[in-house]
């Protein structure tokens, strides 16, 4: 006896929705949180700040402020590294988070729903 094409549709979808979630989604979701994160390290101009780490302060060259220029644009670009290190190592954490997440969907949906069927 013949099935109709429609249970088996219906039987397909599931394990198409799994084999997608684990092998196609993943992979795109890696680009995405790979462009973000690399934006952000962009906006953040850390390769700026490190090649221009010991240049004056406002591009200062007048005579007698020059070494002052230096100190205070080393001082204040060393807070700006540690700040951004901060916040791109927060960003990395969140989508490291994300991504587990992710992973993590299916097993809970089914987890919640065998405890919600069987409790």
């Amino acid at each position: 006896m013949n099935t109709p094409a429609a249970v088996t549709y219906v039987v397909k979808i599931p394990v198409e929705f799994i084999v997608w979630w684990y092998t196609q989604a993943p992979i795109t979701l890696l680009k995405i949180l790979r462009w973000i994160f690399l934006a952000l390290v962009h906006l953040f101009s850390l390769k700026n700040l490190f090649t221009t780490f010991f240049k004056p302060w406002k591009n200062e060259y007048r005579e007698g402020l020059v070494r002052t220029a230096i100190f205070i644009g080393a001082f204040i670009k060393t807070f700006i590294i540690i700040f951004d290190v901060f916040i791109l190592s927060a960003i990395f954490i969140v989508e490291v988070i994300i991504f587990i997440s992710w992973l993590a969907i299916p097993a809970l949906a089914i987890f919640s729903l065998y405890g919600a069927l069987f409790s």
